[in-house]
């Protein structure tokens, strides 16, 4: 479950108390808001309602008394009436009064008509084409002997013919209109159902009485225009619809005066969907509910297109007629003012909570800000966070106040115990560790002094070191050795030891004891007050004691020191103990390891005297070079920088640079001739030459004894004897392999091989098992047999062998090819080989030694800068142009250090005085032919630079050199050396 803050606690508590009592306000507010509005629509609608009565009273009762009067005057009861002037007069008058009357007529039995009509509709004047200044349209009929006479004219607002009005197909009978049927029918007064007037298309309805004579009907017309005006200006919001219908539910008039318009089926809502677009929807079910409830008030909803609808009925009577009145409004319309109203309430609501919830936020915050503060120094305690800090713990409140100081000190005592463990577990410096776990004690302890003792003995002796107060953090002191025996506070500390617990020492004055004196120097007494020392064990993991931990307090006499304080200094005491121990146990095995890998060097380099020192002498030049880069503040190597852990990479690596060569045979690495394997087998082939001048000797003297020419035989004999002397002086020669052989001296060789010599003797007897295996490769001749003086036999030839370096080699993929055999010991083959003394082979097997350097130093459990070691060690014979081996790297895929060791291995290799094959160089001839290799891109030109500004070419000469290979090198001229051009790495292959 989610946690909250205090402050939060509370302001939710009492805010949701606020807003579940102003939420309640509202709920009141808007139920009584809406009670209240529905009464008022109650009243509006009786308003509305006696509104209209009184409208259609004043409409209908007034016109229904027009009716009656008109009907019973003599002068409109005959027909033929020449002058009607008076009786027009009356008219005019009657419809200036009374506005809502359309027109006023007479029709009587022998089809005569006289009409009177008000053209204030712009509709009349537009379908009867009246004039601006017309006023009224009289329309007369008169039937007479010669025919019908029609007259149409137009009247200002005096009566005073302004227009007439050409209808020719004009035809109209009053008797044929439904006004005069229903008239002379009822023989009362009636009202017409609406119907569009025939003369100005207007919608109305007609009110008509039959004449007292009988010989005709007075009509006036009654526009519903009017009326839907009045129903229209009633409505109480935008959308309400009021409607009159009679009581045959036909619409007498409506607010939307579309509804009002005749319709051939007035009996169902689809008659009004399908008249009109203007007519709207909720007409029908007006309507409907008109005829649901026609004889009393009503009220009813009902839902129209997802609108909801309030519906009032109530009838209205006037004169001899019934109506019903209905009025619909949008419930959503109905009760806006009450949205509003709880909108507004809402609002103010809204900004009165979020005052209340501020208000308790701040006044919450206020009370709980130490409590909120102090949670966060616990929290960040649990996280091990000690830098973000509150000081905003303070409290009113005691016990809050305390539990703040509190948890204040233990985080203090945290961070500065997991300080010193961390202090602790990355210094490998014993002697660092001490001081520094000495320092760190003292401060958290609050102590005056203090002393750490070590014993490197097993407990006999101990030496320390002392600590005291206003002293930098360089500035330590160092006693002992002091054991049991030891007089004064030394060898109490000692004795306090033995004990295996904490022990308390008391001293009230150190000057006379030297070791007290040390510990007190600078440190006086006040009246009172003594020195409490409390001295500590250190138990390594095998609880035996390696050292104590003594601490100097100046207390009171009777005073005690605080067990928080001793508490605090035992765990660290186990703390220490345990670093030292391992510290100590780290230097060792470091020590142990630089001694071996030291050892694995001289056991390279005493594998041959002709080696001998260079696995020890590259260290020095590879050290030297980095450090010389290290320094550097500007150019190439201004942002080298090696850190400790470097440094140790840059060492191992340097020392075991050349570890492959403990796998490489040694008689290859100290092949000085070409004939030499563990021995040089020239003397096996001088005794061949020895043993055919030996059988030169004995034909010599065989051809004597048989009687021959002796001169002659003593001539062939000395001939025989110098050509055997002078192709062996020749083959010791080409034994040297100090110049290279030419194509006419491998011939002379191979004439020279084919020279025959007897063997009597089996060459299979007293051999090894291996030597025995290949000269089974073929069948052992009948003796005594014919052999070539020098040979490229079958048993020459050594395969190679199946072995775990090998294997991994493979894996690696080097860029060396491997020779089809192991070695090949031919003697032609051997004695042929152009430049120097070693065979493809043997070449093959000295340069592998930094293929198997790398898959030695990779299999080594590596970790840190130390996983950088086989890329160092491995690349020192890689040019800077991906011509070298074993990878065939770039100079841009090599590292500086492993550039720094190609260097390092170059000069010395150079300078050394111990190589078979050739002399040493002098510095001049060392450094020139390093300035090609720089040309050459063999060697880093950055590097190289480095190398010989920095001067540290001569002072390894002046430590390691022979004196007589120092001279002046041309460093200028090497400098002055640009590489030529090659092409860059290959981008990597993508899959």
């Amino acid at each position: 479950m989610a946690k909250r803050r205090l402050d939060t606690h509370l302001a939710l508590v009492f805010g949701v108390t606020v807003m579940i009592a102003l939420a309640g306000i509202v709920f009141f507010v808007n139920n009584r808001a809406a009670a209240i509005l529905e009464g008022a629509t109650s009243t509006l609608f009786d308003r509305m309602a006696g509104e209209s009565r009184s409208h259609i009273d004043k409409s209908f009762n007034s016109l229904d008394m027009l009716t009656q009067l008109f009907a019973t005057d003599p002068e409109v009861g005959v027909p033929g009436v020449e002058d009607r002037g008076p009786l027009i007069e009356r008219f005019r008058i009657v419809m200036d009064r009374m506005s809502y009357t359309s027109a006023i007529y007479v029709g009587y039995d022998n089809g005569d008509f006289l009409l009177l009509r008000h053209l204030t509709s712009d509709v009349a004047r537009r379908n009867l084409g009246a004039g601006e200044d017309a006023a009224y349209m009289l329309q007369s009929i008169r039937n007479e002997p010669d025919g019908v006479r029609v007259k149409f004219l137009f009247l200002d607002g005096a009566l005073r013919n302004v227009g007439t009005l050409d209808w020719p197909d004009f035809s109209f009978d009053p008797r044929q209109r439904g006004w005069y049927r229903a008239a002379m029918e009822e023989g009362g007064t009636i009202l017409t159902a609406p119907y569009r007037f025939f003369a100005t298309s207007e919608t109305g309805v007609t009110i008509a009485h039959r004449l007292a004579s009988q010989r005709g009907v007075v009509g006036i017309d009654l526009s519903l225009a009017d009326l839907s005006r009045e129903l229209k200006r009633m409505k109480s919001t935008p959308s309400s619809e009021i409607l009159i219908a009679d009581h045959e539910g036909r619409v007498i008039a409506s607010s939307s005066p579309a509804a009002a318009e005749p319709s051939a089926d007035r009996s169902s809502a689809r008659a009004f969907r399908g008249s009109s677009e203007a007519v709207p929807a909720v007409v029908p079910f007006m309507l409907a509910a008109v005829r649901a409830h026609p004889d009393g008030p009503q009220a009813t909803t009902f839902s129209e297109q997802g609108r909801r609808w309030m519906v009032h009925m109530a009838p209205l009577s006037s004169g001899p007629w019934t109506f019903s009145m209905a009025v619909a409004m949008p419930h959503d319309e109905v009760m806006a003012s009450v949205r509003s109203l709880v909108a507004t309430l809402g609002w103010i609501s809204l900004v009165l909570f979020l005052f209340v919830v501020v208000a308790i936020r701040l006044t919450a915050r206020a009370v709980s800000r130490p409590l909120v503060a102090i949670a966060r120094e616990a929290e960040a305690i649990q996280s091990f966070n000690f830098k973000d800090v509150s000081d905003d713990t303070y409290s009113s409140v005691a016990e809050i106040d305390i539990l703040s100081r509190a948890i204040r000190n233990a985080r203090l005592t945290i961070q500065r115990f997991i300080e010193i463990g961390r202090a602790l577990s990355v210094e490998r410096d014993p002697d660092r560790l001490v001081r520094r776990l000495l320092e760190e004690t003292i401060k958290l302890t609050h102590s005056e002094a203090g002393v750490i003792l070590l014993s490197e003995d097993g407990g006999k002796t101990f030496t320390g070191v002392i600590r005291r107060p206003g002293e930098s953090s360089e500035t330590f002191s160092t006693i002992g050795p002091l054991n049991a025996q030891s007089d004064g506070f030394g060898g109490r500390l000692v004795n306090a030891l033995t004990l295996r617990t904490v022990v308390h020492l008391e001293a009230k004055d150190g000057s006379t004891d030297p070791v007290l004196a040390k510990l007190t120097e600078g440190i006086a007494l006040g009246e009172g007050e003594v020195f409490r020392g409390s001295v500590i064990p250190l138990l390594d993991r095998g609880d035996e004691t390696i050292g104590g931990l003594a601490l100097l307090h100046r207390t009171a006499s009777e005073a005690e020191i605080s067990d928080a304080s001793l508490d605090l200094a035992r765990a660290l005491s186990g703390n220490a103990a345990v670093a030292i121990e391992t510290t100590l146990a780290l230097k060792s095995n470091k020590a142990l390891l630089d001694a071996v890998i030291r050892m694995i060097a001289q056991a390279i380099d005493a594998k041959s005297p002709y080696t001998n020192g260079h696995c020890q002498r590259v260290p020095v030049l590879t050290h030297a070079l980095a450090r010389a880069a290290c320094d550097r503040q500007e150019g190439p190597f201004a942002d080298f920088n090696l850190s400790p852990d470097d440094w140790e990479a840059v060492d191992v690596a340097s020392w075991l640079h050349d570890c492959g060569k403990l796998t490489t045979a040694e008689y290859v690495i100290d092949k000085a001739t070409k004939l030499e394997t563990i021995t040089n087998r020239i003397h096996e082939i001088r005794m061949r030459f020895e043993l055919l001048k030996s059988e030169a000797a004995t034909a010599y003297w065989k051809g004597v004894a048989e009687g021959g020419n002796e001169a002659a035989l003593r001539a062939q004999r000395d001939q025989t004897w110098r050509e055997l002397d002078d192709d062996f002086a020749f083959v010791a020669e080409c034994n040297h392999g100090g110049e290279f052989m030419e194509p006419a001296k491998v011939e002379r060789l191979e004439r020279i091989a084919a020279r025959r010599w007897t063997r009597t003797l089996d060459d299979r007897l007293g051999i090894s098992e291996a030597e025995g295996q290949r000269r089974a490769r073929v069948p052992a001749p009948t003796l005594p047999v014919a052999e070539p003086l020098l040979s490229d036999a079958p048993h020459h030839i050594v395969p190679h062998f199946a072995n775990q370096l090998d294997a991994m080699e493979k894996e690696h993929g080097f860029a060396l090819k491997r020779p089809e055999n192991r070695l090949n010991l031919g003697e032609i083959y051997n004695l042929s080989i152009a430049r120097g003394t070693l065979t493809a082979e043997e070449r093959y097997e000295i340069n592998r030694h930094i293929t198997r350097t790398i898959v030695m130093l990779e299999a080594l459990p590596l970790s840190g800068a130390l996983t950088r070691v086989p890329e160092y060690a491995g690349a020192h014979h890689e040019h800077m142009d991906g011509a070298g081996y074993p990878r065939g790297l770039h100079r841009e895929e090599m590292s500086d250090v492993a550039r720094m060791m190609a260097v390092a291995d170059v000069f010395e290799a150079l300078t050394a005085a111990d190589r078979p094959y050739r002399k040493a160089k002098t510095l001049s001839e060392a450094i020139r032919i390093m300035g090609m290799m720089k040309r050459d891109n063999h060697l880093d030109p950055d590097l190289l630079d480095l190398f010989l500004t920095s001067g540290l070419w001569r002072d390894y000469a002046q430590a390691y050199m022979d004196p007589a290979q120092i001279d002046e090198p041309d460093i200028d001229a090497v400098l002055a050396i640009r590489p030529a051009p090659h092409a860059p790495p290959a981008p990597p292959a993508t899959a």
